[in-house]
């Protein structure tokens, strides 16, 4: 004959709090109650049962489901979190960044390898280091305009250039070694040749 016990004679049976003892009825771990009362025996059963489970890894108990809802409400908030940041454009896909870099890159590479071949019929009519100087800062810096101006970001290039531009004047003035090849010395009267630098 089934014997109906209420919550307070199940939570002693089991040493447990009359809340924890209604959450293992809520999760399926016990008997739920019939009539807000238990099968004291059957809950008994199903508790030792439990604990055996998760002593040995083995069975249902084996997830905490009160663990693992916590879980699954962590996951979810987190990932509700992520939408937001994305939608809030706080955050990018890390394949479309490295897409995007290997295309700067790429088209960097390309400017630069391509610089030797431009530049090489105008330097070769220099004479004066000061001279090849400027024309390969004005090489490098268009080269640099022109990578701006396919990203749409010229005015963001153009300070950096800029920057740059300081930088190496400031380091050449710091250094006290020339740069290139000593200048010929001309006489007095002699005309020097020249190539014309083009814009």
């Amino acid at each position: 004959m089934q014997i109906l016990h209420k919550v307070a004679v199940i939570a002693r049976f089991l040493n447990l709090t009359e809340r924890r003892v209604q959450q293992l009825a809520r999760d399926g771990i016990i008997p739920k109650p019939e009539k807000g009362k238990y099968d004291l025996v059957r809950c008994v059963q199903q508790y030792v049962q439990y604990l055996q489970d998760r002593a040995f890894g083995s069975g249902v108990s084996a997830q905490d489901t009160h663990h693992e809802r916590a879980r699954l409400i962590k996951a979810q908030a987190d990932k509700t979190e992520l939408e937001v940041a994305t939608m809030r454009n706080q955050l990018v896909a890390i394949e479309a960044v490295e897409t995007d870099w290997l295309q700067h890159i790429s088209a960097c590479r390309m400017r630069l390898l391509a610089l030797p071949t431009k530049t090489a019929f105008q330097i070769a009519v220099m004479q004066e280091p000061a001279e090849i100087e400027r024309f390969l800062k004005h090489s490098i810096y268009e080269a640099l305009t022109e990578l701006a101006k396919d990203d749409d970001a010229t005015d963001t290039v153009s300070e950096a250039a800029a920057e740059g531009s300081a930088g190496m004047d400031a380091a050449a003035g710091t250094d006290s070694k020339p740069v290139g090849r000593r200048a010929p010395k001309t006489k007095p009267g002699s005309k020097r040749r020249t190539g014309k630098m083009e814009d």
